[in-house]
């Protein structure tokens, strides 16, 4: 054991890359050699096995799908409101004979779009239909009547979510050859049991399922130790195979001794229905690729060694070469140099992680400078804030007082636009909070504007249109009533004839939206970025980049003489930490 820890301790990585390949593929050969003549018939049983397991899931892919068919069936017509409403009429009404009529056209558009289907009652003890595609009732008059004593009924009943299967114990209309499917159907508001569903379907849908199956053997399905289905002729046969498979007591492969033949029993359980589904191979029509399977794996053992050898030399260089550019991305962080002329093979697994190594390293010192950036603008933010809070107190008290000498002078005006310019002062202080509600917001930018109307005679018409679910949303504060000034002063006020302003808000995906929307001059989009002007616009919309991210923001349209329109982006469910940080 020292050994080889000194001998791989010696060895490069590309030496033990090359030297695991050729162990790898050495001592197989020289073991599947030495034993292969030994092991070949548990070998060609198990390329059997394999062969034939790929058919059973093949046969229960398709087995699986007409049952999901048949339940796919049975949830729309459990889901319709026209089979819940037929089963709940209890009167003899217009509405009942209209209800009918509909459940009637859905189980005939079910039956006609699964040929197999041969009939589908649907029924309780006041209401029922049958629909039948082929064949005949086995029942006369009151159907429920009769099936509700059953065993298999009573079977059906008891399940809960998903239905059952039958077999030859129900024959629900004149046939021998028949699968039976039943489920409960529940009220989908009370979840009480309000009638059954029952679905008749011809078994030769085995027999189409078959027809492009090739194999020597039978295939045989099982439910609860009986025969559901055999494509074998010869039926004495496959019943005398049936006892033999029921006492194999759940083994999945066996070799079976009949009739001095070996035949390769194979078995595989539908989870769906519990059925067995079985393979049955007879083992002397396989024997006869024994010589070809020795010949061709002696050759392929040979090329396998030359191949692993070749691809060893090969994997090793290119895994080499991507480790040696991995250490020198390290050592150029350790002086924190730039890693531009560094690159990796994005194709190789450790070129990947070199190339996440180096995206990592590069956002880290862009973290580093976006944060440095943040904390400035924060400290800003709070001096603004701390400044914002001396005068604003006096005033919203001064303002009060001058709403209550208006008041008493009988100056309704003046009174009026006291109270508004108090209550914009109120909601700006918003008790040294930095983040508001969408409702003080709505009521700020009112007030505003019923101050401006006092100023200019009513000339502003504007309208609100924002859900009041979204009144409680936390946002920041000052975020709408600066757009609406924005749009008074510089688009409405130069423009003749009336003025108007329309404010809506609503809910995208986990965003809230707004627009502010003038009829005013407008303006010309490169004379604006000339003049270097919109501060206030540029203010907040770096305030909101700032509390949501670069996903949220300003965008403005406008046209001159047209009007303009603001479209304002912001996040949902601010965090009692982002709050704080913003404050």
């Amino acid at each position: 054991m020292n050994f080889f820890n000194r001998l791989g301790s010696r060895l490069s990585i590309k030496r033990k890359i090359i030297l695991l390949a050729m162990l790898s593929t050495l001592i197989p050969l020289l073991i599947v050699g030495t034993f292969s003549y030994i092991y070949m018939n548990k070998a060609i049983e198990n390329k059997i096995s394999e062969t034939t397991t790929n058919l059973l899931s093949l046969i229960d892919w398709n087995i699986n799908t007409i049952v999901n068919d048949i339940q796919s069936s049975g949830e729309i017509l459990y889901a319709s409101n026209d089979t819940q409403d037929f089963l709940k009429q209890k009167d003899l009404t217009k509405e009942a004979y209209v209800t009918q009529g509909e459940t009637r056209d859905l189980l005939i558009t079910i039956s006609s779009n699964n040929p197999y289907i041969n009939a589908v009652y649907l029924g309780n003890e006041n209401n029922e239909y049958l629909q039948l595609s082929k064949g005949q009732s086995v029942y006369y008059g009151k159907i429920y009547e009769h099936i509700r004593g059953t065993d298999w009924f009573k079977e059906i009943m008891e399940k809960d979510l998903y239905g059952i299967w039958f077999h030859d114990d129900v024959n629900f209309i004149e046939s021998s050859n028949l699968l039976t499917y039943g489920r409960p159907i529940k009220d989908l508001q009370t979840l009480d049991v309000i009638g059954v569903m029952i679905f008749s379907i011809d078994k030769a849908i085995f027999k189409d399922m078959f027809k492009d199956i090739e194999q020597d053997g039978e295939i045989i399905i099982l439910d609860k130790g009986k025969m559901i289905y055999s494509n074998s002729e010869d039926k004495l046969k496959s019943t005398k195979m049936v006892e033999r498979i029921n006492a194999l007591e759940g083994k999945k492969s066996e070799m079976v001794t009949m009739n001095n033949e070996n035949y390769i029993v194979n078995l595989d359980v539908n989870k769906l229905t519990n059925w067995k589904i079985v393979s049955i191979m007879p083992y002397k029509s396989i024997v006869k690729e024994f010589d070809f399977i020795r010949k061709v794996s002696v050759l392929l053992l040979i090329i396998t060694l030359l191949i692993a050898t070749f691809s060893a030399l090969l994997i090793s260089n290119k895994i080499t070469k991507q480790l040696s550019l991995l250490r020198d991305v390290i050592k150029k962080m350790r002086k924190r140099e730039k890693l531009d002329t560094i690159s990796f093979d994005p194709e190789d697994e450790v070129g990947k992680i070199g190339h996440q190594f180096i995206s990592l390293y590069n956002r880290n010192n862009e973290l580093m400078v976006e944060l440095y950036e943040s904390q400035i603008k924060e400290k800003e933010a709070e001096l603004k804030t701390l400044q914002s809070h001396i005068n604003p107190h006096f005033l919203y008290n001064t303002l009060n007082s001058i709403f209550w000498m208006a008041e008493k002078a009988k100056m309704k005006p003046i009174a009026k636009m006291a109270i508004h310019l108090a209550n914009i002062f109120k909601l700006t202080l918003n008790d040294g909070e930095y983040i508001t509600s969408v409702k003080n917001e709505i009521d700020q930018v009112k007030s505003y504007l019923d101050i401006q109307n006092i100023r200019y005679d009513n000339r502003i018409q504007y309208q609100i249109n924002v859900d009041e679910n979204l009144y409680d949303e936390r946002i920041i504060k000052l975020l709408l009533q600066p757009l609406v000034e924005n749009a008074v002063y510089h688009g409405l006020e130069m423009k003749p004839g009336g003025w108007e302003i329309i404010i809506n808000g609503k809910q995208e995906n986990h965003s809230l939206v707004f627009e502010v929307i003038d009829n005013g001059i407008g303006f010309d989009r490169n004379v604006v970025l000339k003049q270097r002007t919109g501060y206030a616009l540029k203010n907040i919309n770096e305030r909101i980049r700032l509390q949501y991210g670069p996903g949220y923001g300003l965008t403005i349209h406008s046209e001159e003489g047209q009007g303009t329109t603001v479209s304002l982006r912001i996040g949902l469910d601010i965090s009692e930490k982002s709050a704080g940080e913003g404050a």
